[in-house]
């Protein structure tokens, strides 16, 4: 094993436990359930799923990227030295579902989290630390991705392999 599969699995194992943090106020539950898509899955890490969110769970993509190097000086706030490649960000903007990058700074086991979307097709050379996963942006983050599932019809309305 490489420094490299170490730092990713490593990354990969602070995003779920940031994810997986328990922060609610109403409930001895974290807001999230991730499920590892495992190294067949080019783009994304985890699939996540809001917990408690209604019969129909809503759910959105993340891909971890891990790092040593240090957080940027000249910037407020300070960037986090990740960078994601032009073919992952036009991969992430064509899921028809909520997709996001969690960089994580290895040696602080500290973890951020960016939204990729919309028109976005530029590889992302770093990424801000204003939004570390903490419990209100844990909150914030589950509002926002339970929202975005309110607005789409998740239930399939016909198949041809019916009876």
């Amino acid at each position: 094993m490489g420094i490299t599969d170490f730092l990713g699995g490593r990354g990969e194992a602070i995003a779920f436990a940031r994810l997986t943090k328990i922060c609610r106020t109403d409930a001895d539950l974290p807001y999230f359930w991730p499920h590892f898509l495992g190294e067949k899955c080019e783009t994304f890490d985890f699939l996540v799923e809001l917990i408690d969110a209604g019969e129909k769970t809503p759910f959105f993509f993340v891909q971890v990227k891990t790092t040593r190097r240090e957080f940027t000086k000249t910037q407020t706030p300070p960037r986090l030295q990740v960078q994601v490649p032009e073919k992952d960000i036009r991969r992430m903007v064509a899921y028809p579902a909520p997709t996001y990058v969690v960089g994580v700074h290895e040696d602080e086991e500290r973890a951020f989290i960016v939204s990729v979307q919309g028109t976005m097709s530029e590889a992302i050379p770093s990424i801000t630390t204003a939004h570390e996963l903490t419990a209100d942006t844990l909150w914030g983050l589950w509002d926002e991705v339970r929202e975005f599932w309110k607005g789409h019809e998740m239930t399939q309305k016909s198949s041809s392999f019916l009876n």
